[in-house]
């Protein structure tokens, strides 16, 4: 009777190999029992492409003008033709006709519209000329839209004796980029740390058993959620505060006043409570942190670009512009900008503070319903 030959283990390279192949499958395993990470691999790069395209770059449409015919005569009545064309052909503009000059001008305060244009009294082609006021905290919109609006100057005034192009008045300080993005850079930071502080501790929690602790605790489901809520809340508003103080004092902005700093705080606060309340509840029933790797860059994506930080909202397609309503930075970056560049008044920011504080609230009843009291 034989004896069955005994299989010699594997030494140097076939070891090696072994090796190797086990770590790959071990790794391949784990990334199919965790889909997230893979479909997060195919479709960042779309959302990324998607988002990205159409908030960057594009060309300028649909931008708030106000125009004020103090005229009233037919060269007037001539330009209103010619804006109502940058309107119904180009798609430029988005028109308003106020009354008197005084609600149009409130109007560019408020952030409600990006330039006003007035025809002053007595217009004629040899002058007065259309003195155009633009919201210069954008740059891009402002440019566009004082070029667009001299040329139709041109074109209805002509002739060798006509007055020269609209006069242009820029309704705020000179504000270079950098400055124009202390807002959006304070957003960012919010962002950053209500992940830290929201999503990734919920996470922790569950993953080095600390939210067992809670488990076992009188504590109901709703003081749950708004703990992790108002912590994470806390965190990235600190974070927002600090890079405020650094936006006040290292850019050339004049400063808005400490009421209107205290207000600026307040947004930044509820701006930061309705992100974390995001976190908590996308993250509301995951388990593993490569759930947060897989889903962080698509939900960067779908918030900080389209919050209109780098370019203005208006012109965004419509399907962009339906995420921008109901996105939390949108509102902060607002509020923030009219409070900051455009020295509009407290009151201003009564709209964007019931909107966060909403927001806040339906996603904490939310996260309460999903949210299970369990190992």
């Amino acid at each position: 009777m034989t004896t069955p030959s005994r299989r010699k283990p594997a030494r140097g390279p076939l070891l090696v190999l072994l090796g190797v192949a086990a770590i790959c499958q071990r790794a391949v395993r784990t990334l199919f029992r965790q889909p997230i990470v893979l479909l997060s691999v195919m479709v960042f790069p779309l959302v990324f492409l998607l988002v990205l395209g159409n908030s960057l770059n594009r060309q300028l449409s649909d931008l708030p003008l106000a125009v004020v015919d103090e005229a009233g005569n037919a060269l007037s009545s001539e330009l209103v033709r010619a804006v109502r064309s940058l309107e119904s052909g180009r798609g430029l503009v988005r028109l308003d006709f106020p009354t008197d000059r005084a609600s149009a001008l409130e109007d560019l305060h408020r952030g409600r519209v990006r330039g006003v244009w007035v025809l002053p009294p007595g217009l004629a082609r040899q002058g007065p000329p259309p003195a155009f006021l633009g919201d210069n905290t954008d740059r891009f919109a402002y440019e566009t839209l004082q070029t667009a609006l001299s040329e139709l100057w041109r074109e209805v005034a002509g002739g060798r004796d006509a007055a020269a192009p609209s006069a242009h008045v820029e309704a705020y300080p000179y504000l270079d980029y950098l400055t124009y993005l202390g807002p959006a850079v304070v957003c960012l930071a919010i962002f950053m740390g209500s992940m830290v502080s929201g999503g990734l501790q919920v996470l922790e929690d569950r993953m080095y058993g600390y939210h067992e602790g809670y488990l076992v605790t009188p504590i109901s489901t709703g003081t749950l959620v708004a703990g992790h809520i108002l912590a994470g809340g806390l965190v990235a508003a600190s974070g927002g505060v600090s890079v405020l103080a650094v936006v006040l004092l290292m850019t050339p902005l004049p400063f808005p006043g400490w009421p209107a700093v205290a207000v600026a705080v307040g947004t930044i606060l509820l701006t930061s409570l309705a992100i974390a309340a995001i976190w908590f509840l996308l993250f509301a029933r995951a388990r593993h942190a490569s759930i947060l790797r897989g889903a962080f860059g698509i939900i960067n994506v779908l918030l900080f670009y389209p919050s209109g930080a780098l370019y203005p909202v208006e012109s965004y397609p419509g399907w962009l512009q339906a995420i921008s309503r109901v996105d939390p930075l949108t509102h902060g970056v607002s509020a923030l900008r009219d409070l900051l560049l455009r020295g509009a008044p407290i009151t201003a920011v009564r709209a964007p503070w019931m909107f966060l504080l909403t927001f806040t609230l339906v996603a904490g009843i939310l996260t309460k319903v999903l949210f299970r009291r369990e190992v």
